[in-house]
């Protein structure tokens, strides 16, 4: 059976609230899943990305990770990835993004 990569998108930049009412977090336009081979085992992918004026992903680094194969794959489900950008007074601006992925056995 194939394993899912579980996305925890909203996570901690979803609980914080800013007290400035003209600036936002970045908010995802869409989630998703990746389909690895059966042989790779659970554990957790740290990726690190700009998120631009946009929405769009830039330059997505695995900066950790418990399985180099699953890197590419991982790093082109990534990209597909969709913002709502961040304000910061009213305007929209690029910020960087952490986003831990956790792969789990089914």
């Amino acid at each position: 059976m194939k394993r899912l990569v579980c996305l925890m998108l909203m996570g901690s930049l979803m609980a914080q609230d800013l007290p400035i009412s003209k600036s936002q977090l970045p908010k995802p336009k869409n989630n998703f899943h990746i389909i690895l081979p059966d042989d790779i085992g659970s554990g957790r992918i740290n990726v690190h990305f700009h998120v631009n004026e946009s929405g769009e992903v830039i330059n997505p680094i695995v900066k950790d990770t418990f399985d180099v194969s699953i890197n590419e794959t991982v790093i082109d489900a990534v990209k597909q990835l969709r913002f709502v950008p961040a304000y910061q007074n009213g305007h929209p601006v690029k910020v960087m993004y952490s986003l831990p992925i956790v792969v789990e056995g089914s």
